[in-house]
């Protein structure tokens, strides 16, 4: 039996997946017995990269040495960091991550006998939070493949818990929505299910928003006390507020559970110890839940505006590590009168990504012998069943994967939107947005625009990323994610009409298309992502990958 994987490569931790023989989603342990591995790395030398718990205890230790919350730079223009004197880009650093979920997946199914001696992790589903655009798709899926994996495909986490959950495959139409609280990722999704059929409705969240944060208030609160008790300020000491990073964290978890904590600092200038309160710790991070409820509200709005108004929400999934935080429940119960459903919130992202890259895999099997029967190819039989829908009613029928009969689809929707500069009668810049965030995947969108001098020879297309919603919007400084010049085969008069067509697949492709029409001059090309590592960055990065042991 081939083995395929789903990865949960989070922002505080992360964990990896698989189908068992009973057909059952399973997390494997790590190293130290652990499902979850702490998204930490530790560079002690070139050859020697220490991932998770250990990494985690260094950050006070060695800081100069250790990173985490990586996946915050992931596809972002400033994405590298200094490690032991080295500079690493965000997907090498989250690539040994997962190297060492996969090093402790193959030493836990070698074990077990679920792998043979020649076998290993290799397949594998990644997931992402669904607001991540194709920079930080792009990085994520590159991070896999210098782990030495082969990605089948990235998801969303979202997407995942919903499946984890079960929603899918119930032969239900229901509509949820995922309040994804992670440790430094905050995302929300809502989705329609009708049997093994998921469709994205609208997404939306914060990538610089998340469990983190509520660490940091209680962290400056905490330096504040001291201050005010022992008359010194902590923060000016490294050493000591590296320490408290774990320990806020600790104290942050004892009040999911209970109603007070007791907090301790030894610091330069003596102890300071006090009682905590849930109640106290709610109302320091009152603002921070305020930011996940406004998210939301624009969510919900949208959502509404789409014919999936909160009254025909069915379920308010909660996921992430986060959300366990009593605050969170008591919010949407307070705000939104649905109770939300709390179950493995550290878990089911993976799992869902395993249990989504089983049925793909047996679904692509299941389409080759098909083919096989038939003598068609595998793309005429793919291109009749959209409009018989028979190929996926003999798959439920041959019984699936045993994880529900049905095949898992997702139609997803744009997380960005897309458009070009263009100038206006004024003589200034502004965006003219093409392709609108919360569009259903596929999309493609024409637009005209006009030449804006004789004898033009080539126009220059500069491409924008955001989360506007409005059509046409402000540079206010905002960089291109790329440039693309478009040569005319003749020079062509001021106002020469240029027709520009963007076009987004599911794989998350965007086909750039334009045609002055004097001339009739094209251009065909797929978008170019700006914020990727280098050419010397990924000789280097795959160099340090074989050299370096992994533990």
């Amino acid at each position: 039996m081939k083995y395929v994987f789903g990865i949960d490569l989070g922002t505080t931790y992360s964990c990896i997946s698989y189908i068992d023989e009973y057909a059952k989603p399973v997390v494997l342990k790590n190293s130290d017995g652990d499902h979850t591995t702490p998204s930490v790395v530790m560079v002690e030398s070139a050859d020697n990269i220490i991932v998770g718990t250990e990494a985690k205890r260094s950050i006070e230790i060695e800081p100069d040495k250790t990173v985490q919350f990586i996946k915050r730079k992931m596809g972002k223009e400033n994405d590298t960091v200094v490690l032991n004197g080295t500079t690493y880009t965000a997907p090498e650093v989250s690539a040994y991550i997962l190297k060492k979920l996969v090093a402790d997946a193959n030493a836990e199914l070698h074990q077990l006998g679920v792998l043979k001696d020649n076998e290993e992790v290799k397949d594998a589903v990644i997931t992402c939070p669904a607001y991540f655009g194709m920079n930080e798709r792009q990085a994520t899926k590159t991070a896999g493949e210098l782990a030495g994996l082969n990605v089948l495909n990235i998801i969303n986490e979202p997407t995942a818990a919903a499946i984890s959950y079960g929603v899918s495959g119930s032969g239900k139409d229901e509509t949820v929505l995922v309040y994804d609280l992670g440790g430094g990722t905050f995302d929300i999704t809502v989705m329609n299910i009708k049997g093994g059929s998921i469709t994205v409705v609208c997404t939306g969240g914060d990538d610089q928003l998340g469990g983190k944060d509520w660490d940091e208030c209680l962290l400056e609160y905490v330096i504040q006390r001291y201050e005010e008790e022992n008359g010194e300020d902590l923060s000016e000491d490294p050493e000591t507020v590296a320490g408290l990073y774990v320990d806020v964290e600790t104290w942050k978890k004892a009040l999911t559970a209970r109603e007070k904590v007791n907090i301790s600092v030894n610091g330069p200038a003596g102890k300071f110890r006090e009682e905590l309160t849930r109640e106290k710790y709610e109302e320091l991070t009152e603002d921070l839940l305020n930011r996940t409820k406004n998210l939301l509200d624009d969510v919900l709005a949208t959502a509404e505006k789409q014919g999936y108004p909160i009254s025909k929400i069915d379920k308010v999934l909660l996921v992430g590590g986060s959300s366990r935080m009593p605050q969170v429940a008591a919010m949407i119960e307070r705000d939104y009168h649905v109770k939300p459903v709390l179950t493995d919130p550290d878990e089911a992202v993976a799992k869902g990504a395993a249990i989504y890259a089983s049925n793909e895999q047996a679904y692509n099997d299941f389409v080759l012998s098909e083919a096989a029967k038939t003598g068609k190819s595998v793309e005429e039989i793919k291109e009749e069943n959209l409009v018989t829908g028979k190929l996926d009613q003999a798959f439920a029928k041959s019984g699936g994967t045993g994880l529900g009969e049905m095949r898992i689809s997702i139609t997803n929707v744009l997380s960005r939107t897309y458009g070009i500069a263009v100038l206006t009668e004024e003589g200034g810049m502004r965006i003219s947005n093409i392709l609108m965030i919360n569009d259903k995947l596929p999309a493609k969108e024409t637009k005209l625009y006009g030449t804006t001098c004789d004898n033009q020879e080539a126009v220059k297309l500069e491409i924008y990323e955001s989360r506007s919603t409005d059509e046409v919007m402000n540079i206010d400084g905002r960089k291109p994610v790329t440039n693309i010049q478009m040569k005319f085969s003749r020079p062509v008069p001021m106002h020469t009409r240029i027709d520009v067509t963007f076009a987004l697949d599911n794989s998350g492709i965007l086909h750039i298309m334009a045609e002055e029409q004097l001339y009739h001059s094209q251009l065909d090309t797929t978008f170019q992502l700006s914020n990727q590592m280098t050419d010397d960055e990924m000789r280097n990065a795959e160099m340090r990958m074989a050299a370096a042991i992994v533990e």
